[in-house]
């Protein structure tokens, strides 16, 4: 893969941490995609050369024991044959990620329980310690090995420049219109605002049928991706139900003002809508709209970056679905758990949780799940280096996506495909899926696909 000006900044910062220190030092290297640590870790060494001769250290859940493992690395005739030739010598560890998930009998990690321990004989390791790890395991060292956190000199955080179009599963409730393809649709379009026209022409005024006829065509368009032109629809439903005291509406109203805002990307905005809506839902009993809002706080708070809280939403809603039977939202459930851990950089375990969502969906015929899960898996499979297996991932998904009328979606798998054909080094292939990803999504007016697609388009002919 192609290293970003950021990259190669941050990589100078590194080797002039391997150049300048003599004696112990630690430094940590946060990376959360495989593919960019292995490009990250080939660079580093090729920039090196003979001047440092880096020494790799695994562990796993049979080799927990840090300390022990660089003990024992000083004692093997490798470290000697380089010391006797006057090598700087550096260690990268790897695989710590893998070593602190075994837990000891307390349930703490045994792992970093040894680092806090035993931190002060890490003095006689008088050479560079590099230690590889994820934003989990990051985030387990400051909870549980802070002792030896605290001699850190630096992390270093390697973003991969992942403008990819992720597609997460909102929840639309129990309406069948996310089941219908693009022509039903529109077939439902066409009836919904006729029926209005005609109510409207004749002077009929009916609160309860306004309310649900507005609402259904707000819901259409957000399935469509037109996520700006449905709120005039639920703005027009609300004032209805809101005569009629409607509450179980007027809470899934309150919920689709939360989606359409955002897929606009006002999430603060939209996380006070999700909160109303689910302060009515706990409030009447409604359990499936309680995991229904749960689970889109977890989408608001993973598109803020915010993924552990993210997945403690997704949880909950996990545990209400299965509680009630609701195998669609399981689905959802499963799928975004799938995307925080893949963000957190469990790409194997998102890949399972990928896995499981595309069963469901398969099993109670939800095209439009089916299709995200299928795009997701295909963004595991990119970030694990398979590439060409992610193209086939995409291009599933980009027909579910065209036979369901969903142009955000289309636009997101087309995108998705751009990069692909790109890390493939076919750029003209690239450049034509860009830009029709581009054109839907100035017709969408998606300002994320839009951004993407302009950026990659500029980074090309730069």
């Amino acid at each position: 893969m192609e290293l970003t000006s950021d990259h190669l900044s941050k990589l100078d910062e590194v080797i002039t941490l391997l150049s300048i220190s003599d004696d112990l030092t630690i430094a940590f290297i946060r990376c959360n995609e495989p593919v960019l640590c292995q490009t990250l870790d080939n660079e580093i060494r090729k920039r090196v050369g003979n001047e440092i001769f880096i020494y790799d250290i695994r562990m796993d859940t049979n080799f927990t024991n840090l300390l022990q493992n660089l003990q024992n690395a000083v004692q093997t005739e490798l470290y000697h044959t380089q010391k006797k030739a006057n090598k700087k010598i550096a260690f990268f560890v790897f695989g710590l990620d893998d070593a602190i998930e075994k837990k000891n009998q307390e349930g703490k990690s045994e792992a970093l329980v040894l680092l806090n321990m035993m931190r002060e004989e890490f003095l006689n390791i008088n050479h560079t310690l590099i230690l590889w790890i994820n934003s989990a395991s990051l985030s387990m060292i400051l909870k549980e090995a802070q002792d030896f956190f605290s001699w850190r000199t630096t992390v270093f955080e390697f973003e991969l420049e992942r403008k990819e179009q992720v597609e997460m599963v909102a929840d639309f409730g129990e309406t069948d219109l996310q089941f219908l393809d693009k022509e039903g649709l529109e077939e439902r379009w066409t009836n919904y605002t006729r029926l209005l026209k005609e109510y409207q022409e004749k002077g009929i005024k009916d609160a309860s049928k306004f309310a649900d006829w507005n609402y259904n065509l707000g819901i259409i368009k957000l399935l469509m991706g037109f996520a700006d032109e449905s709120l005039k629809y639920f703005e027009e439903s609300l004032g209805f139900s809101e005569k009629l005291s409607d509450k179980s509406k007027i809470s899934n109203i309150l919920g689709f003002f939360g989606i359409a805002y955002t897929d606009l990307g006002q999430v603060e905005k939209a996380i006070k809508y999700y909160e109303k809506a689910l302060v009515i839902a706990q409030e009447i009993g409604d359990r499936w709209g309680e995991g229904k809002w749960l689970r889109n706080f977890g989408i608001a708070y993973s598109h803020l970056g915010q993924v552990e809280e993210a997945i403690e939403y997704y949880q909950k809603a996990l545990v209400i679905d299965l509680e009630i039977g609701n195998r669609r939202g399981e689905g959802a459930d499963l799928g975004n758990l799938g995307i925080a851990y893949r963000n957190l950089g469990q790409v194997e375990k998102a890949v399972e949780y990928y896995q499981k969502a595309l069963v469901i969906s398969i099993e109670i015929g939800d095209r439009r799940g089916e299709g995200n899960a299928l795009g997701n898996l295909g963004l595991a499979y990119s970030d694990l280096g398979q590439v060409e297996k992610a193209v086939e991932y995409y291009q599933k998904a980009l027909v579910i996506s065209k036979e369901i009328g969903d142009r955000r979606g289309e636009g997101a798998d087309l995108g998705n495909l751009g990069n692909a054909y790109r890390n493939l080094g076919q750029v003209e292939k690239a450049i034509e899926y860009y830009q029709k990803a581009l054109v839907i999504g100035k017709e969408i007016k998606d300002s994320r696909i839009i951004n993407f697609c302009e950026e990659k388009l500029k980074s090309i002919k730069s």
